[in-house]
């Protein structure tokens, strides 16, 4: 990591406050992502009188990620239980920083001025609970319809189109900044939860009293799925989760066709349409391009995740 960039426009902001980070990288069979992310992160430009440290907490792979992580310059804390949020939590109790960093393993930030970007906006937040911003496709995956569309019906909500301010919106744990006050008054991410955790764990520091803020400057780049079986299991999978962990947690003041949970599948058409439109919108707003060749396969994984929601198990 490189101190004290020469930066004429970062010069100009005010002192940047001492600050320690600890960056934690759940990893679980990623042998093929986590030198790209270690990478990016070592070179990243860092405020002056800051102290970062990296910390991946991993998981037992069957891909030699263990052996990637014993060649890298980072500490490494094994989690004896499965999924993302066990293997986040683990880490983070031995982290350092009195602020996280969550990154996932197929994410690398934008920018390696990103934690000046960030020691900038801590001088101008009040209460922060969390801060994030937006998730970006990698430019090798824009010639790829499946990959666009399964980043647009995915990220919506965290493209780059979207402004910066304070928000109520939770920010995916691709990439959230914490504060570990925060993360331990709230009790961290719940284990039990593989999808969603991360909408669970922001609504948890929101109900604490704490704000949540969204930059755009704090761009992650993340690697979509570039096979059609694979976008549309994921989005399936997604959609069933996100009827009962999201929809009844959250008033969307939607007047459903039918609110029977027998006959909650006729609602189908309104769920498809209206989740069809917001990704459109915000396609649209980034790349009207690549939506439109990447039109068809959108309708799929749409629709996929509509019928995850209806018609899925838990």
């Amino acid at each position: 990591m490189r101190p004290d960039p020469d930066d004429h426009d970062l010069a100009m902001q005010p002192a940047q406050p001492r600050c320690t980070l600890s960056i934690i990288v759940p990893c679980r069979n990623g042998a093929a992502t986590i030198r790209r992310l270690i990478g990016a992160l070592l070179d990243l430009e860092l405020p002056r009188h800051w102290a970062v440290e990296v910390i991946v907490g991993y998981q037992a792979s069957t891909d030699g990620t263990l052996d990637e992580l014993r060649s890298l310059p980072v500490r490494i804390v094994e989690s004896v239980s499965t999924g993302p949020s066990s293997a986040r939590n683990h880490a983070a109790a031995s982290a350092s920083g009195e602020w996280l960093w969550f990154i996932d393993a197929d994410a690398w930030p934008a920018d390696r001025r990103i934690l000046q970007f960030l020691g900038r906006h801590l001088s101008q937040v009040e209460n922060p609970g969390a801060i994030g911003g937006p998730i970006v496709l990698p430019p090798a995956q824009h010639s790829n319809p499946i990959a666009v569309a399964d980043h647009f019906a995915c990220w919506f909500n965290w493209l780059e189109h979207r402004r910066s301010a304070e928000t109520a919106l939770f920010q995916p744990s691709a990439s959230v900044f914490v504060p570990r006050a925060v993360f331990q008054e709230v009790g961290g991410f719940d284990p039990r939860l593989r999808v969603l955790e991360d909408f669970d764990f922001q609504e948890r520091i929101k109900a604490a009293g704490y704000t949540l803020y969204f930059f755009n400057e704090l761009r992650v780049l993340h690697e979509a799925r570039p096979t059609f079986l694979a976008s549309w299991r994921h989005s399936w999978h997604w959609g069933i989760h996100f009827r009962t962990g999201y929809y009844n947690r959250v008033d969307f003041r939607i007047p459903w066709l039918v609110y029977s949970r027998r006959w909650f599948w006729l609602n189908l058409p309104l769920i498809f349409a209206i989740r069809l439109a917001r990704v459109l919108v915000a396609g649209w707003m980034v790349s009207p391009l690549r939506l439109v060749y990447a039109f068809p396969f959108i309708l799929a994984t749409v629709l996929a995740w509509a019928l995850g929601v209806v018609r899925g198990l838990e």
